[in-house]
């Protein structure tokens, strides 16, 4: 399974991963945004960094706001974001890649950085409203990762590709 992804700035992943600690919950893998749902790949892996880099090339640096923390009633505990236009055309220009393992988000993908996985609806409501802000409002995206998913929450960085647009 592959996924490409943005990592957080590092006091912004060091924030969430002392949440996470406190709280006794995790996610998949370190704090990170999705940009592609995760899919996997019948080729070679020199063949998708060669793909993504091509669709990536046309993707100019953008900035990233954060809200309010928030739950889906899977149980899931995420810190929305909000990357407008650039975010969504990255998004859209990613998805005829693969088709995605399974379909999690939907058609209408939330950008988030998830904090907790697997948690009750009941047990994601009462988490929320006491989670503090993150210590930033925003930061910019410059970059996208590919990575591979290895075990239960394991993921390996494959590539970084830098956005220039």
């Amino acid at each position: 399974m592959y996924g490409v992804l943005v990592w957080p700035p590092e006091d912004l992943r060091a924030f969430m991963e002392n949440l996470q600690a406190v709280h006794g919950v995790r996610g998949f893998g370190p704090p990170h945004l999705n940009l592609r749902q995760p899919f996997a790949w019948p080729y070679a892996e020199e063949a998708l960094k060669i793909a993504l880099e091509g669709i990536l090339r046309g993707h100019a640096p953008f900035r990233v706001r954060l809200g309010g923390w928030g739950y889906f009633p899977q149980g899931v505990v995420y810190l929305r974001a909000y990357g407008g236009r650039a975010f969504a055309r990255l998004y859209h220009a990613l998805e005829p890649l693969a088709p995605p393992l399974k379909e999690i988000e939907g058609p209408s993908y939330l950008p988030h950085l998830t904090l907790a996985l697997g948690l009750s609806p009941e047990e994601a409501g009462r988490l929320v409203p006491t989670l503090p802000l993150p210590p930033r409002r925003s930061f910019r995206v410059k970059e996208a990762a590919l990575v591979r998913a290895e075990g239960e929450g394991v993921l390996v960085e494959v590539a970084r590709f830098p956005l220039l647009g």
